[in-house]
């Protein structure tokens, strides 16, 4: 009877044990299939998410942020992506957030190729512009050129903020562009050269004739049409220091000259232009 009494009843005693293996078993199978089909959908879904509005731990590769439309987030222009709320920088913070943002910064201006070609001029430079006799000139880019070469046509003697505050006067003028509210003038005096020719206008004939000249025009000499504003080509004979009393009568090139001569003091009156009709 003792010994029975001290043993485990096989019955009763290996279904328990049996019961127990089989309930850690379902418990197994439960943690598995949590941690395979659960776990990953959350780690996923936060993934999306993490680094918005968050420094990024140290060494991390930022991601753009999405929109809502899933496309990777674009910053308004002029707004670097670091001066805008909830964009961190990786820092190593962990959570650290910006300390402040930053001022839109102003939108830098497109380039201006003419403004900027202007800009460019001294006073001393020589261009190659010149009236056309059509009221405007044959460029508005001032390129500037060797004062020595043949189109060189213009002296800028001073470079100001408008035109009003160039010399005038017979041989001189100015070309101004304005951008942006700001104008700048280069103030022209004409280069001339003997054997070049210009525009002019003849009104009356013998004693009565009157010329007048486009003092900063340049024409082909051999020209076969001129504007509507003029009927004349005038050859230059010479350009010369001005003496006292200028006058056409300074421009005989030899002794007992006949030549009808038209000239003109230019330059402020340093400079007395000498010209007849060209002859061809």
């Amino acid at each position: 009877m003792s010994s029975a009494s001290d043993g485990l009843d096989p019955g009763t005693g290996g279904g328990s044990e049996e019961q127990r293996q089989r309930g850690i078993w379902i418990l197994l199978a439960a943690a598995l299939a949590f941690a395979v089909l659960v776990l990953p959908q959350v780690v996923e879904g936060d993934d999306t998410t993490s680094f918005a509005g968050s420094a990024l731990p140290a060494g991390g590769a930022s991601r753009p942020p999405t929109s809502p439309g899933g496309l990777p987030g674009v910053t308004p222009t002029g707004l670097p992506s670091a001066s805008l709320p909830g964009y961190g920088s990786g820092d190593g913070g962990g959570g650290a957030r910006p300390t402040g943002t930053q001022a839109p910064a102003t939108p830098t201006p497109a380039p201006d190729p003419t403004e900027e070609a202007y800009r460019a001029v001294r006073p001393g430079d020589c261009l190659a512009v010149y009236d056309t006799g059509y009221g405007d000139y044959n460029t508005r880019m001032p390129v500037p050129v060797d004062c020595g070469a043949g189109r060189a046509f213009m002296w800028v003697s001073a470079v100001r903020g408008s035109g009003g505050a160039c010399p005038q006067g017979p041989g001189q003028n100015y070309l101004s562009y304005t951008s942006r509210g700001r104008t700048t003038a280069l103030c022209l005096t004409r280069q001339y050269k003997a054997g070049y020719c210009l525009l002019a206008e003849q009104t009356g004939s013998g004693r009565q004739a009157r010329m007048n000249a486009g003092l900063m025009t340049v024409v082909d000499c051999e020209a076969k049409r001129v504007p509507a504003r003029y009927n004349r080509i005038l050859h230059i004979t010479g350009v010369y220091q001005a003496p006292a009393n200028a006058s056409a009568a300074n421009c005989a090139r030899v002794r007992g000259d006949r030549t009808s001569y038209w000239s003109w003091l230019v330059n402020g009156g340093r400079t007395l232009l000498c010209t007849m009709v060209y002859q061809g």
